[in-house]
């Protein structure tokens, strides 16, 4: 599967979700995802990652309270939504949305104009707005997938719904070893020992697909929480929940 990345302002996305995940004066915001998305049992390695759920909780927040904030000054301060959407909207589905004719926009109460634009999109294509969420999301789960300190942290904040109940450990699906095996580039994300020639020998139960946040401490069993790591590595690391920053450079 190939993805054709735009790049509208996912940077941005990331760089928020970087920078906030475990910081303190954001603990109460992204608890709220963790509790929403955990009110029923996880599903075990679900094709739409935990990850990207986030990404698409996180866009869509940040849109909300732009729209509040917007509507709580009666002016425009670092952007205004409904143009960002619009210009996605053009970017990722070739839409060119025109609100100038039949829709109009009051600053002074811009929730519920922000709220009522939503909908008014279904008139250009059913669950437009959903749809361009997915498209930026799935973008900035391409990246933050990248970042493994990113990842422990992350799956720390999720690790809370379990910390009483820890998920049992399952077999792990084929396309979840294959994107860590690409991710980690067949290497042992702590020596750095290549594992790529061994790959192909290995029984099952010899290959180390470890859980960043360990199952013990209220891990996941989700793609975004599995690392490629070495035997003798992976015994060191035990049921402790740790990555390692160290990458391959690209040259």
């Amino acid at each position: 599967m190939t993805i054709d990345m735009k790049f509208f302002n996912v940077y941005y996305f990331c760089h928020l979700a970087n920078e906030s995940m475990g910081e303190f004066n954001y603990a109460r915001t992204n608890a709220e995802f963790t509790e929403r998305q955990f009110e029923i049992e996880p599903e075990d390695f679900p094709k739409v990652s935990v990850l990207r759920e986030y990404c698409s909780w996180l866009i869509d927040r940040v849109f909300y309270e732009q729209a509040n904030s917007i509507s709580n000054s009666g002016e425009v301060a670092d952007f205004n939504p409904i143009n960002w959407i619009n210009q996605a909207i053009l970017k990722y589905k070739g839409i060119n949305v025109s609100i100038n004719n039949d829709f109009t926009i009051d600053y002074e109460d811009f929730l519920e104009t922000y709220n009522e634009y939503i909908s008014y999109l279904d008139k250009f294509e059913d669950g437009l707005f959903y749809d361009v969420l997915y498209d930026i999301a799935t973008e900035v789960e391409y990246i933050l997938f990248q970042n493994r300190d990113f990842l422990l942290r992350f799956n720390e904040q999720q690790a809370v719904a379990f910390e009483d109940n820890p998920r049992k450990r399952v077999y792990i699906p084929e396309w979840v070893k294959r994107a860590v095996l690409f991710r980690d580039k067949g290497c042992c994300v702590f020596c750095k020992k290549d594992l790529t020639g061994l790959y192909s020998l290995l029984e099952d139960n010899e290959k180390h697909f470890d859980h960043i946040v360990s199952l013990n401490e209220g891990g996941l069993n989700d793609v975004c929480n599995i690392q490629l790591s070495c035997k003798d590595c992976n015994l060191k690391k035990s049921d402790n929940s740790k990555t390692s920053t160290l990458y391959q450079s690209a040259y």
